[in-house]
């Protein structure tokens, strides 16, 4: 995905015209000039391109190898990079890690022209080049883990011990071996806090650098920090249909500790997962006017755009493949909240212990506790149906929360935000933030993957079959070993009637439908439920057909018993909600080199313990035709 600069100075792309940005208007609009003919003219941000279109790349398909590479090199130039540096510095840098200056100016200039970490991928090898010498690989793998095992290591070896003992592998792997400086100087730009943490002990590094006595220090700017935490809601909801009680959902939710704007939430019915934490994450970093127009919200919530680092729980839904990844592809710091620390969750936790007061006063609420509770029935007085929670929450989040002062930082947070923006008198405003510039593509790249060959009749992923003509040029591929080759795929578990197709080559993303359109559109939950339910009853042997037959039937039984059952309820709603969301979440676009989204589908989570599903007589689903 590619990141669009909107710093004062920087040139943009208007309409294949090229301008030069002059100042800001608000969060939609900024002035800006013709580069030929010194017109201005104001536009909207959402109207703005990249000045020099980037050839695509998508991160799921450069190798942990290759990424850890691109990660070494953005290290080394880092001190290098957005400042007015000396040719002497970049001489310096290039001796210290046995590198040629222009090897280290051409990075540079990757970098600061896209600041994606994909920029620095080594290109030889995308390109599937042959013959590069390994010698540099080499010697770089012996000192980085060298210096990882033996210096930062509780036995506190010497830099010259270090040096001895990369000298030695250099030696037995016949590879000649860096100068005793080299060394020196690598060890020299490991922090001090990294050094003490891991030669003495993590608590003396937080004694020393992360005030862990105190409480989480504040942002320096807006989008500095991000802390994202789930919460269940203290609020019981009802059906669509029937107005009938479901359950408690769950929040997940991220404040900017700068400002305390909440920069985005997600809510479902289903408990926290990877899932919740992805779109959340979309919800962060894209404008939210389309968000805003679908729950009739009057107002803004002009936060956005890409924050340097984003503080996370511990917990395994955080801890994603594709989360890390996109964060480390756009430059988002991931730190982890460690454990036994609570100030580092401060800021998020008093949030959630705000917006529950408010939930207190929403008819169904459950309080905190059983005392507050007392004799008031939550289930019975509950009225809101999700959709109507995610409304009422955000109009709270825009027309309340951001409006009223904040005790902490004496003013409102919306005018918190603001002011570190754009500036006032008496402050230089940050700028507005990178914005990024294919929303579509971050959307699919937080999708979870697969990868599959293709065949004849197409894809096959749990048993389902999908098609379109875009598969056809790499029908039976073979890989450089003559193996049948294997591609990618995304999905979204909400919906599986279509997946994503990466092509290697035109290096996009395609949808791919189901090969048999009439199969009606089902969640990966469902999906689960169903193959759980045949498995049990020692049915292995089906196929595509006998799945949509049995959700068929299971949907006729679900119909007849949703009158009277609170978990058939509740996946209605869920579906329901699923389906609004899953039209928030990709532009509607038929031109087959952007990605092709062709429907809008219905969506269903759960299907967890579903006892109607015991009815279903799987003779007659093996007997229809």
């Amino acid at each position: 995905m590619n990141k669009i600069n909107l710093s004062i100075g920087t040139k943009i792309s208007y309409k294949e015209q090229n301008y030069l940005i002059l100042n800001y208007l608000d969060f939609e609009s900024i002035i800006v000039e013709d580069i030929n003919t010194k017109e201005k003219k104001i536009v909207k941000i959402q109207d703005l391109e990249n000045e020099n279109k980037k050839d695509f790349l998508y991160i799921g398909v450069i190798t942990d190898k290759e990424w850890e590479e691109a990660k070494q090199r953005l290290k080394i130039i880092k001190p290098l990079i957005f400042i007015d540096r000396k040719k002497e510095e970049v001489i310096k840098m290039a001796e210290e890690n046995n590198l040629h200056v222009s090897t280290l100016y051409r990075w540079i200039k990757l970098y600061e022209e896209s600041t994606l970490l994909s920029s620095l991928v080594p290109k030889k090898t995308l390109r599937g080049g042959k013959g590069k010498t390994r010698t540099k690989e080499e010697v770089e793998l012996i000192i980085k883990k060298t210096i990882e095992e033996q210096y930062l290591h509780k036995q506190k070896l010497t830099p010259r011990q270090v040096y001895n003992e990369i000298r030695r592998k250099c030696h037995n792997a016949d590879i000649t071996a860096p100068h005793e400086n080299t060394i020196r100087n690598r060890i020299k730009q490991i922090s001090n806090e990294r050094k003490i943490e891991t030669r003495e002990s993590r608590r003396t590094a937080d004694r020393q650098y992360r005030n862990t006595d105190g409480v989480f220090p504040e942002g320096t700017y807006p989008l500095d920090v991000i802390q994202i935490d789930h919460t269940p809601m203290d609020i019981i909801i009802v059906d669509e249909e029937y107005r009938q009680p479901i359950g408690r959902p769950y929040l997940t939710i991220a404040i900017d500790v700068y400002s305390r704007m909440i920069m985005g939430y997600y809510i479902s019915l289903e408990a926290p997962s990877y899932f919740s934490v992805s779109q959340c994450l979309t919800n962060m970093l894209v404008p939210k006017e389309k968000y805003l127009r679908e729950y009739k919200v009057e107002g803004n919530w002009n936060i956005w755009g890409i924050p340097r680092e984003i503080h996370l729980d511990n917990a395994q839904e955080f801890k994603g493949y594709e989360l890390q990844r996109v964060c480390e592809e756009i430059g988002i710091s991931i730190q982890w909240r460690p454990v036994a620390r609570p100030q580092f969750g401060g800021h998020i936790e008093r949030l959630i212990g705000t917006s529950m007061k408010e939930v207190h006063t929403i008819p169904g609420t459950t309080f905190s506790n059983i005392q507050q509770r007392g004799d008031y029935n939550s289930e019975k007085e509950s009225a809101l149906t999700l959709y109507e929670l995610e409304q009422w929450m955000c109009e709270f989040i825009v027309n309340v929360y951001h409006k009223r002062i904040h005790n902490t930082i004496n003013m409102s947070p919306e005018r918190k935000y603001e002011l570190g923006i754009f500036g006032d008198d008496d402050n230089i405003g940050k700028g507005l933030p990178e914005k990024i510039e294919n929303e579509d593509y971050l959307k699919i790249s937080l999708l979870p993957s697969n990868e599959r060959t293709i065949q004849q009749h197409g894809v096959v992923i749990e048993k389902i079959q999908y098609y379109e003509n875009s598969l056809r040029r790499w029908i039976k591929a073979k890989d450089e070993k003559g193996n049948a080759r294997k591609f990618l795929f995304k999905y979204d578990p909400r919906d599986i009637s279509q997946i994503w197709f990466f092509d290697p080559d035109i290096k996009d993303f395609f949808s791919i439908p189901y090969k048999n359109l009439t199969y009606p559109a089902i969640s990966q939950w469902e999906l689960k439920a169903i193959k759980r339910y045949l498995d049990e009853k020692n049915i292995h042997a089906y196929d595509e057909t006998i799945i949509f037959k049995a959700y068929n039937r299971m949907q006729q039984i679900k119909e007849d018993a949703v009158k009277k059952t609170k978990s058939i309820r509740k996946q209605t709603s869920s579906k329901k909600a699923h389906k609004r969301k899953k039209k928030l979440d990709f532009k509607d676009t038929q031109n087959t080199n952007k990605t092709n989204i062709q429907k809008e589908t219905s969506i269903d989570d759960l299907f967890k313990n579903v006892s109607a599903f015991e009815e279903i007589d799987m003779g007659e689903i093996n007997n229809e035709n």
